[in-house]
């Protein structure tokens, strides 16, 4: 199944700038028209490339392209469509608003530093202006549908309901929580490594602390998380089996080193409790609200619109993106 556009409500950030192109002269094919909006075939091509390009792995295969190519035309008719009725709600998003919003984004991602910053947006392939324009229309969008969307209200018992009827997708595996301490050649054998690890490990059976161990020799003790079980390496499987809950294995041979690992704790198979699940259930069903809410709101608005939709120059968008050109 190909990958389709992200919905329109929630994936604004990656809109190139075309949605301004009523003022602009018509020099060829226009693939979608909102008003006196237009988006030419070109236009569109050029969206297409940028959504792809955010997607790991992209659509290979034909179909799965001309499916995307299909899916993103309508998305682009909807974006027009609330960036027209936000014009008819005169909503201005003014210079301070955006950069309130770039000023929380590099906070949020810890960029700051102007330098951390400037790389980040590199890597993205976007300019500092390119991103002000998009934050100013994702705010734009999100102001025209303010008021014509109402928030949804799921009570704790519904939400208990859901749970409850759809528990399977809480299910997790049998996990294993464990610590590791890794150690490295320090200019020795490979049997003189594993003679210097079994020695720790032997004194920390003995009653020394693993911690103190670990630093002694030059390594540090990583939690290592929860782990399922399956996910683990047939011979860490097979060392930690006999363990009971805080015994260790014995040195266990790696790429570029020796792992001592300890079993912390063993983690039955069961379910994600709802105190863990519900929240997350909630945000679902808000956003699940906000986007049949805001496509009606659309279907709606189209009634009243002059719109155009040209799905047969949909192969010449296909061509484009095969040959690369413009």
């Amino acid at each position: 199944m190909a990958r389709r556009p992200a919905a329109f409500a929630f994936s604004l950030l990656l809109l190139p700038v075309l949605l301004g192109a009523a003022d602009r002269v018509l020099l060829e094919g226009m693939m979608v028209r909102v008003n006196e909006r237009i988006v030419t075939v070109s236009d569109f091509s050029e969206r297409v490339r940028s959504e792809i390009s955010q997607i790991s792995p992209p659509p290979s295969s034909s179909d799965e392209v001309r499916e995307f190519v299909e899916a993103l035309l309508q998305e682009v008719v909807n974006e027009l469509v609330l960036m027209e009725r936000a014009t008819e709600k005169q909503i201005v998003i003014d210079d301070q608003m955006v950069e309130q919003a770039l000023a929380g984004l590099r906070k949020e991602n810890k960029l700051e530093d102007d330098a951390a910053w400037q790389q980040a947006l590199a890597s993205a392939g976007l300019t500092v202006d390119t991103l002000r324009e998009r934050y100013r229309r994702t705010m734009t969008l999100q102001r025209a549908v303010q008021g014509e969307v109402r928030p949804v209200e799921v009570t704790e018992e519904e939400l208990r309901r859901q749970y409850e009827a759809e528990k399977e997708r809480f299910r997790v595996p049998p996990m294993l929580q464990l610590e590791q301490v890794f150690l490295s050649p320090d200019q020795e054998t490979e049997a003189a490594l594993r003679q210097r690890a079994q020695g720790l490990v032997d004194r920390v059976r003995g009653g020394a602390d693993l911690k103190a161990e670990a630093i002694l020799a030059g390594a540090e003790l990583q939690d290592l998380g929860a782990i399922p079980v399956d996910d683990c390496r047939a011979d860490l499987r097979a060392a930690l089996e006999p363990l009971a809950e805080g015994g260790i294995t014995d040195p266990l041979t790696v790429p570029n080193g020796v792992q001592i690992v300890r079993l912390v704790r063993r983690i039955p198979a069961g379910y994600r409790p709802f105190e863990e699940v519900g929240p997350e259930l909630r945000r679902q069903r808000s956003a699940d609200s906000y986007e049949s809410q805001t496509r009606g709101l659309v279907e709606k608005l189209k009634k009243d619109y002059l719109v155009e939709v040209h799905e047969e120059r949909v192969p010449m968008v296909l061509q484009m993106l095969a040959g690369g050109g413009q």
